[in-house]
């Protein structure tokens, strides 16, 4: 929910290609702390940068980083023993993505739940008289006014 630039924005401020940079020097983290060694794979690394910038543009920078942050913690990798970029692909698309729109509703719920509450607070200063709640109140208020019994100061 945070106002954070997506990936394609980025590339607007910083100029075309820094996404991919971007993107690179979190996968080379990732490389980085896993216990593979193979040149190959890193070779490959820049390829895939490239791609995965493209597919991931709409996505906001705080979301990435918080999907390679849980990435690098092994929330969704299994494999220790090898690194391949094809699995942080997987990865994003087929765990993180559905895990984020899991958290965005429950924020929204959340917010809307907060918001509806607020619209049923009570303005500040008024009080419903003794005997009813606000329901009945306004059944009471509603009836009176449909048979012409002008509220008083004391009924608002």
């Amino acid at each position: 929910m945070a106002d954070c630039p997506t990936l394609m924005q980025y590339d607007a401020l910083y100029g075309i290609g820094s996404s991919c940079y971007w993107i690179e020097l979190q996968v080379f983290g990732l490389y980085g702390a896993s216990s593979s060694r193979e040149s190959g794979i890193a070779d490959g690394i820049r390829i895939f940068s490239q791609s995965f910038a493209q597919e991931v543009r709409q996505y906001k920078l705080s979301e990435l980083m918080l999907f390679f942050a849980r990435y690098k913690a092994g929330r969704y990798d299994n494999s220790y023993s090898s690194f391949d970029t094809k699995r942080i692909g997987n990865a994003f698309f087929k765990e993180f993505l559905p895990q984020r729109n899991a958290e965005i509703d429950i924020a929204v719920r959340h917010q809307q739940q907060q918001e509806s509450m607020k619209r049923r607070e009570l303005p500040e200063g008024y009080t419903i008289p003794e005997g009813y709640n606000p329901y009945t109140w306004y059944l009471e208020r509603k009836r009176r006014g449909e048979i012409g019994q002008p509220l008083t100061d004391t009924d608002r």
